[in-house]
């Protein structure tokens, strides 16, 4: 695996081990383990019970069960999807899927697919707003998107590729449950000025970006899909792909520099807004949980068998589970 840079710091929450746990259960009691696309082995491999641990460090258990749930759905959602529809350039098939989750979404549909039945189930215990409702249609509607790229052959370009990106790991949602998840309450003007914009870009752009390098052979290098900023940069820039991937990583490196560089600059967007001490402190605590997820995911990210497993390739997963690695890694 390539190595990435990281200026912040990883963490592991004390409930890592009780928040897989109840992870694996949910997700076989919404069927995401018969083997389409996961089993349970790779299931163990991958650790997606181990991803809000480390993404969300100081989350409250029920609220990190909570968060690691929807988490796990969107890795099911985005799994489903590429051996489903991307591989086979199921079109038709595609879009049914997507036009039923969003079903699900609205509360017009029954759930049938682990997909839908997870989703329903999220939505019933969880309170969506309109913002969070159309954020979701996006990262659904970016699925669609690649699909369509893929089947036509097509590769974007990196604008249009690093703009959609955002859509499809769900950016806007991710940032709002780092910031739910230590309290956070912030002015919506606050959030809409365009330096937090910027900030949360930057913080979709790097996990987004480091995925198409780290997944290029199991996503992109197999056929399975077109829409890789990897391949994008080779074709837009004519060079070959060992250049192409350093430049994609060059660029996750810019926006890490930027994310420090908006970091810096928030004291003084803080009088801006003229924020009292409560906001001021719920501003620092949104930051130190974008910093704790950036760095969690990292290394979750090397740590992960997501990509690299074979049913052969004996499993990083123990009992004692990758609290135990992890502590080590992050001491």
């Amino acid at each position: 695996m390539a190595e990435f840079g990281m200026p912040f710091a990883a963490r592991l929450s004390p409930h890592a081990d009780r928040v897989r746990r109840h992870t694996k259960t949910w997700v076989r009691d919404m069927g995401m383990l018969n083997g389409a696309p996961w089993t349970e082995a790779f299931y163990d491999a991958a650790d997606y019970g181990g991803f809000g641990p480390l993404t969300h460090p100081t989350a409250s258990l029920e609220d990190l069960k909570h968060i690691n749930d929807w988490h796990t759905w969107g890795f099911h959602v985005s799994d489903a999807f590429l051996e489903g529809f991307l591989r086979p350039r199921n079109v038709v098939g595609g879009k049914a899927f997507v036009a039923r989750l969003k079903s699900v979404l609205t509360g017009s549909g029954t759930p049938a697919s682990p997909a839908e039945r997870g989703l329903a189930d999220l939505v019933s215990r969880s309170t969506l707003d309109s913002w969070d409702q159309e954020h979701l249609g996006e990262y659904l509607d970016a699925l669609s998107w690649e699909l369509h790229n893929t089947a036509q052959g097509r590769v974007p370009d990196p604008i249009d590729l690093v703009e959609m990106r955002r859509r499809s790991i769900a950016t806007e949602l991710s940032a709002k449950l780092a910031r739910k998840s230590v309290g956070a309450e912030l002015p919506a003007e606050l959030l809409r000025n365009s330096t937090m914009r910027a900030l949360v870009d930057s913080f979709g752009d790097v996990p987004a970006l480091r995925q198409e390098i780290v997944g290029f052979d199991r996503l992109y290098g197999t056929g399975g899909s077109t829409t890789s900023a990897v391949l994008a940069v080779r074709q837009f820039f004519d060079c070959e792909q060992p250049q192409a991937v350093s430049i994609v990583a060059d660029l996750i490196a810019a926006r890490l520099r930027q994310i420090v560089a908006i970091i810096g600059e928030l004291p003084s967007i803080a009088a801006e807004y003229d924020l009292d001490a409560q906001a001021k402190a719920g501003l620092h605590r949104y930051v130190e949980a974008l910093k704790s997820w950036l760095a969690g995911e990292l290394l979750w990210t090397q740590r992960s068998g997501r990509f690299t497993f074979s049913p052969t390739r004996k499993s990083f997963h123990t009992p004692s589970g990758l609290g135990t690695a992890a502590a080590v890694l992050v001491r």
